[in-house]
């Protein structure tokens, strides 16, 4: 498929997808939103495809949502020209991919950083700054992110950085968890893909149930009921070939080959 806002690769089992309006610092339009959606469907059915990378062109990861949106609809008009794209909510597209892993190269700004934290890992390069800014645009926070941040970062955090939309350097949102890691900007990328073909040479249907009992139960307070999730899925697991395989390669003193 040929997309006109996203350039896209595969780089071994990795696919690699980075939003290309670099003179906009990638904001986000309904098009570029529609055409990653697209193609993290398209590589969820492709088996060569295990993990996912997310990044930017140029100098900013995201600059939130494109403004003129913002314009046209204050002045009562289509933005973009066009019908809106239907697609499923942003963070259930994310909890069903493929692990997705966000690295972020630069500014992510509201839309460009509550977009990363459904994500399964974000890595942040030395020069990114982050910020929900919402509130300096007269806005408030949207795509689940007073769900996710307080996961993430604590309700103290969560409320101190929407309340003052500031900037957070990398440095401190490693330092309080918003991001796994900070890399030298020019070598983000690499470990972005690195992260990714580990997990990626992993077994297909264990990391999407990872996946789908960490999201499913991080927020239950029922322990018996996350053991009852867990306990039939585990003994599936053990019927499986890859657990098979993974006993073989131990007998044999060797890396098991899942993929």
């Amino acid at each position: 498929m040929s997309y006109e806002l996203i350039l896209s690769e595969v780089r071994g089992r990795v696919g690699v997808i980075t939003m290309n309006r670099p003179d906009k610092l990638n904001a986000m339009n309904p098009q570029m939103n529609h055409e990653i959606i697209s193609q993290i469907v398209e590589w969820n059915e492709d088996d060569s495809v295990g993990a996912i990378v997310w990044t930017g062109a140029g100098r900013g990861f995201c600059a939130g949502a494109d403004i003129g949106r913002f314009e046209a609809r204050r002045d009562g008009q289509a933005a973009d020209n066009a019908q809106p794209l239907v697609e499923d909510s942003w963070h259930e597209v994310i909890r069903n991919a493929k692990p997705v892993i966000a690295a972020i190269n630069g500014v992510a700004i509201g839309e460009g950083l509550t977009r990363t934290l459904p994500c399964d890992v974000r890595i942040a390069s030395e020069s990114a700054r982050l910020s929900f800014r919402f509130v300096r645009v007269g806005l408030t926070p949207e795509f689940a992110s007073t769900h996710y941040a307080p996961h993430l970062i604590g309700l103290g955090r969560t409320l101190e950085y929407m309340l003052r939309g500031n900037l957070i350097p990398s440095d401190e949102a490693l330092r309080v968890g918003l991001v796994n890691y900070v890399y030298h900007d020019d070598e983000v990328l690499d470990k972005a893909v690195e992260l990714a073909t580990e997990i990626a040479d992993n077994p297909v249907w264990q990391l999407s149930q990872v996946k789908r009992l960490v999201h499913q139960n991080y927020i239950e307070h029922d322990v018996e009921s996350v053991l009852s999730d867990e306990g039939p899925t585990f003994q599936t697991a053990m019927k499986s070939d890859a657990h098979k395989e993974a006993l073989t390669a131990f007998r044999e003193k060797r890396l098991p080959r899942f993929n």
